[in-house]
Protein backbone atom coordinates (compact mmCIF):
# COMPACT_ATOMS: atom_id res chain seq x y z
CA UNK A 1 0.00 0.00 0.00
CA UNK A 2 1.28 3.47 -0.87
CA UNK A 3 2.26 5.58 2.10
CA UNK A 4 0.78 9.06 2.31
CA UNK A 5 3.56 11.47 3.19
CA UNK A 6 1.71 14.78 3.07
CA UNK A 7 -1.89 15.98 3.08
CA UNK A 8 -3.03 19.47 2.18
CA UNK A 9 -6.63 20.38 2.98
CA UNK A 10 -7.87 23.21 0.80
CA UNK A 11 -10.80 25.42 1.61
CA UNK A 12 -13.50 25.22 -1.01
CA UNK A 13 -16.53 27.02 -2.30
CA UNK A 14 -18.50 23.78 -2.26
CA UNK A 15 -21.67 23.73 -0.24
CA UNK A 16 -22.18 21.41 2.68
CA UNK A 17 -19.43 19.13 3.91
CA UNK A 18 -17.40 18.74 0.69
CA UNK A 19 -13.66 19.33 0.84
CA UNK A 20 -10.60 19.02 -1.36
CA UNK A 21 -7.52 17.16 -0.19
CA UNK A 22 -4.23 16.88 -2.02
CA UNK A 23 -2.30 13.77 -0.98
CA UNK A 24 1.35 13.00 -1.74
CA UNK A 25 2.22 9.31 -1.80
CA UNK A 26 5.18 7.09 -2.69
CA UNK A 27 4.18 4.07 -4.78
CA UNK A 28 5.34 0.56 -3.90
CA UNK A 29 4.03 -1.43 -6.88
CA UNK A 30 2.69 -1.07 -10.43
CA UNK A 31 -0.86 -1.18 -9.03
CA UNK A 32 -0.97 0.45 -5.63
CA UNK A 33 -3.68 1.59 -3.24
CA UNK A 34 -4.21 4.44 -0.84
CA UNK A 35 -6.80 3.81 1.86
CA UNK A 36 -8.34 6.85 3.52
CA UNK A 37 -10.11 6.76 6.85
CA UNK A 38 -12.68 9.13 8.23
CA UNK A 39 -10.68 9.46 11.45
CA UNK A 40 -7.40 10.41 9.75
CA UNK A 41 -8.64 12.18 6.62
CA UNK A 42 -12.04 13.53 7.65
CA UNK A 43 -13.65 12.02 4.55
CA UNK A 44 -16.43 9.43 4.67
CA UNK A 45 -17.07 9.31 0.90
CA UNK A 46 -14.86 9.99 -2.12
CA UNK A 47 -16.68 11.66 -5.00
CA UNK A 48 -13.59 12.29 -7.20
CA UNK A 49 -9.93 11.26 -7.23
CA UNK A 50 -7.22 11.88 -9.81
CA UNK A 51 -3.44 11.43 -9.63
CA UNK A 52 -0.41 12.66 -11.51
CA UNK A 53 3.27 11.76 -11.28
CA UNK A 54 5.51 14.14 -9.36
CA UNK A 55 8.78 12.15 -9.30
CA UNK A 56 10.28 9.02 -10.84
CA UNK A 57 8.88 9.50 -14.34
CA UNK A 58 10.77 7.78 -17.16
CA UNK A 59 10.00 5.49 -20.12
CA UNK A 60 9.24 2.61 -17.72
CA UNK A 61 6.81 4.69 -15.64
CA UNK A 62 5.22 7.56 -17.52
CA UNK A 63 1.47 7.45 -16.93
CA UNK A 64 -1.01 6.78 -14.14
CA UNK A 65 -4.62 5.65 -14.08
CA UNK A 66 -6.73 6.41 -11.02
CA UNK A 67 -9.90 4.73 -9.78
CA UNK A 68 -11.67 4.66 -6.43
CA UNK A 69 -14.22 2.64 -4.53
CA UNK A 70 -15.48 3.51 -1.06
CA UNK A 71 -12.41 5.04 0.65
CA UNK A 72 -9.80 3.13 -1.38
CA UNK A 73 -7.95 4.83 -4.24
CA UNK A 74 -6.16 2.57 -6.74
CA UNK A 75 -3.30 3.95 -8.81
CA UNK A 76 -1.99 1.93 -11.75
CA UNK A 77 1.28 2.97 -13.40
CA UNK A 78 1.97 2.39 -17.09
CA UNK A 79 5.13 2.40 -19.20
CA UNK A 80 5.59 4.11 -22.58
CA UNK A 81 4.09 1.09 -24.38
CA UNK A 82 0.92 1.33 -22.28
CA UNK A 83 1.48 -1.85 -20.30
CA UNK A 84 2.08 -2.20 -16.56
CA UNK A 85 5.12 -0.34 -15.31
CA UNK A 86 8.12 -2.44 -14.34
CA UNK A 87 10.06 0.35 -12.62
CA UNK A 88 8.32 2.49 -10.00
CA UNK A 89 11.16 2.89 -7.48
CA UNK A 90 11.17 6.42 -6.06
CA UNK A 91 7.94 7.21 -7.91
CA UNK A 92 5.66 9.64 -6.14
CA UNK A 93 2.22 10.89 -7.07
CA UNK A 94 0.03 13.75 -6.03
CA UNK A 95 -3.64 12.81 -5.70
CA UNK A 96 -6.47 15.32 -5.80
CA UNK A 97 -9.41 14.02 -3.77
CA UNK A 98 -12.85 15.58 -3.45
CA UNK A 99 -14.87 14.03 -0.68
CA UNK A 100 -17.32 14.63 2.07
Amino acid sequence: MAAISDTIVKTTEFGGDYKIQILTATLTSASDTIVLTEADNGISEIVFADAHLTAGMDAECCAVQTSYSSLTITIVTKNAAGTASTAWTDTTVEVLVIGK
